[in-house]
């Protein structure tokens, strides 16, 4: 029985505190002290109404107080303590993030109905006033379908009436087979990757149905053929032949195009001499054929004689210089610029494998591969863990990454296995011998610019110049080992690349990049410059509306923004511009002119002109400057030739992109995933890998 409460007690009774003791306020008997037990007691011995009255009391106080254990007053201290979180939702937010779920995070679609992911969206989804806001796994695949929808027309309408850049690779996974492509092009002044699709192939893998599988996407993306500048392949000889294939459909559709052109030119060139003969009252009966249309145009002295208006002549003449303008842009355009790329990447690959498969070099890999088999033994493992050093690594054959990285990580282990094997008999018929250890070391020295050269040209922002300084750069830099492994390794490369080298696309865009157009030979310059023409045509021929042929003047900025060239040490691939530069033969324009007389005021003439007096006036920059930096600060200079640049520097060199996407097919289908229809697969990776890039653009737009 617990103790009674004093106060109420002590009503009962009077306390006189000196002689410490208390009086019963009814038969006045003395208590010793002021305890509440005992006066208690007093009362229901001797007072039995007095007592129930106090048992009313204490019953009733009772009944009025809840009782708090600990821990509900700990949670009361905690809610008053910290504030209640407030979040404003939307359905877009809800949306979007359920869309990221299952696209850009990989999560299955199923998760959506999980009871643990119900438990919290449920509560959310209940906030709204609107009662038939539901999410599951059903409604998801459709706005899922729904934003790739939305991103298809989003691409048709950024690339409308523009050159573009393809690049595609192929995949089997889980007995699967895919196309991937990506498309390549330039947004203020940077390099915005976008993916047009991963399409599962279900037929043999032939040229032919690899092109009719091409071409079905860009149709799906509403992207013309003649829109198509390049695509970027590896060595494959099924994607060598579907872009060849590619590039003969383009060439007889501009070639039906041409003809249609030449008949509606025709036309235009008979409506116009009829106009202007008709605007004269000059009597022309006499005369069976019509005047030259030159003749009405330039002789202003008919005007005089018919008391013609000189405004309606300038008038005419003005029409009729607009009608053989297109003329001539049907006429000089109507040859294809379609041009098939082959990874660089790629190419490097082939270069290192072709290297790494000479006899001399097999041999020793082949040592090196026992050796570490054995060191990957649980027994050396754990010593080798013990001593904190980093594991072995096996290669794969096909990876020559892997065998550079095996490599290094046998030199890290050097001393290990020499203490090892002083004392351990199994491992001693593994050691290489010093003259092994030598070759290892030559070897790694040897792949090792072609490492730090692959590592380049896995930028996103990678340009054609950019592969193009890294390729020379990792040739000198092996060719001045001059061993018997880099030598070898330097053929291989100069085989290879003369299956990229001498690509016009390439030799274009090296004329436009002042850091390396020293290198370029006469007759290489004359192949960039009409290739360039070519695509200038090109342009004016996509172009839906017409340019304002008053040109404000522009003044022209002469000085390059010293904040793109710092200055740089030196290094060797600087000292191999500066010796070409030193040994490069200035040549006069009339030697890079082509013969087309009487054509002074025809626009092939004019970008000519204007492209040669850019190659004599800019001077050689240094290699590390940014290239697309640079052509931002001349586009005031040189409007055109900087439109060019646009389309030129943004081909792409390899297919890194794709094999990304190929990475991101690991996230969506697995082992666990493998039913997934092609339709949904197809939505979720091109919803994913465009939301990826569209994240990286704005990061590198916001960092500059």
């Amino acid at each position: 029985m617990g103790r009674p409460s004093v106060s109420k007690i002590h009503s009962y009774f009077n306390f006189n505190k000196s002689l410490n003791e208390s009086a019963c306020k009814n038969c006045e008997c003395k208590i010793k002290g002021n305890h509440g037990t005992n006066l208690k007691r007093h009362l229901a011995s001797h007072h039995d109404e007095l007592y129930e009255e106090y048992m009313s009391k204490e019953l009733e106080k009772n009944n009025c107080s809840k009782k708090i254990t600990k821990k509900e007053s700990q949670l009361n201290l905690f809610n008053f303590l910290v504030p209640k979180v407030k979040v404003q939702l939307n359905k877009k937010i809800i949306l979007d993030a359920c869309i990221d779920l299952v696209t850009v995070n990989g999560r299955p679609f199923s998760m959506l109905d999980d009871t643990g992911f119900r438990k919290i969206l449920d509560p959310v989804l209940n906030g709204f006033q609107e009662k038939k806001f539901t999410i599951n796994s059903y409604l998801i695949k459709k706005h899922v379908h729904a934003e790739s929808l939305f991103i298809q027309d989003e691409i048709a309408n950024e690339v409308q009436s523009k050159l573009i850049s393809l690049k595609l690779d192929g995949i089997t996974r889980l007995n699967r087979a895919f196309l991937g492509v990506n498309m390549q092009y330039i947004v203020d002044d940077c390099i915005k990757l976008r993916t047009l699709g991963l399409v599962e192939l279900t037929e043999s893998h032939t040229g032919v149905y690899l092109k009719e599988t091409i071409l079905k996407i860009l149709k799906k993306f509403k992207i013309e053929q003649k829109q198509l500048y390049t695509i970027t392949s590896d060595n494959g000889a099924n994607m060598l032949k579907a872009i060849n294939l590619v590039e003969e459909e383009i060439s007889a559709t501009v070639a039906a195009t041409t003809e249609s052109n030449y008949e509606l030119n025709d036309e235009s060139i008979e409506e116009t001499a009829d106009v202007s003969s008709d605007s004269s009252s000059y009597d022309s009966s006499d005369s069976t054929e019509a005047a030259p249309i030159t003749d009405l145009l330039y002789d202003e002295q008919i005007a005089v004689l018919l008391n013609e208006d000189i405004e309606c002549i300038d008038k005419e003449y003005e029409e009729t210089e607009h009608v053989l303008n297109r003329i001539e842009l049907a006429n000089l355009g109507d040859c294809s610029i379609f041009n098939g790329i082959r990874c660089v990447a790629h190419t490097l690959q082939l270069a290192v494998i072709d290297t790494l498969k000479h006899n001399s070099i097999d041999k020793l890999l082949n040592k090196v591969r026992l050796l570490v088999r054995k060191l990957r033994n649980q027994t050396y493992i754990y010593l080798i863990k013990k001593e904190k050093l980093k594991l072995p690594i096996l290669d794969c054959l096909t990876r020559w990454h892997s065998t550079f990285d095996m490599i290094e990580r046998l030199q890290h282990l050097k001393a290990f296995i020499q203490n090892m094997t002083a004392n351990d008999s199994k491992l001693r018929k593994f050691e290489l011998s010093h003259f092994e250890w030598q070759q290892v070391d030559i070897l790694f020295k040897t792949l090792l610019p072609a490492k730090i050269c692959t590592k380049k040209l896995q930028y996103e922002q990678l340009t054609l110049t950019d592969f193009y300084g890294a390729w020379i750069a990792c040739r000198i830099e092996t060719e001045s080992l001059n061993n018997e492994f880099s030598n070898k390794l330097v053929q291989c490369l100069r085989s290879r690349e003369q299956n990229i080298m001498n690509n016009q696309v390439l030799l274009a865009a090296i004329f436009l990049d002042p850091r390396f157009s020293i290198t370029l030979t006469e007759d290489q310059c004359n192949i960039a410059i009409t290739h360039l023409i070519n695509i200038w045509f090109h342009i004016k021929e996509l172009e839906t509306s017409q340019v304002d042929s008053n040109n404000a003047n522009i003044e022209i900025e002469n000085n390059i923004d010293e904040s793109l060239i710092n200055n740089y040490d030196t290094d060797i691939l600087e000292d191999f511009l500066k010796q070409k530069e030193n040994d490069k033969q200035c040549s006069s324009i009339s030697s890079l002119t082509t013969s087309q007389p009487n054509s002074q005021n025809s626009i092939s003439t004019k970008m000519e002109t204007l492209l040669k007096t850019y190659q004599l006036d800019e001077k050689r920059l240094n290699h590390k400057t940014n290239i697309l930096e640079f052509w931002k600060t001349m586009k005031k200079k040189y409007p055109e030739i900087y439109q060019l640049s646009q389309i030129v520097f943004s081909v792409p060199a390899t297919q890194v992109s794709v094999e990304r996407l190929f990475s991101g097919l690991k996230f969506i289908l697995s082992p666990y995933r493998c039913n997934i229809t092609p339709i949904h697969l197809e939505d979720q990776l091109l919803v994913r890998t465009n939301r990826l890039f569209e994240k990286n653009y704005k990061k590198i737009n916001f960092q500059e």
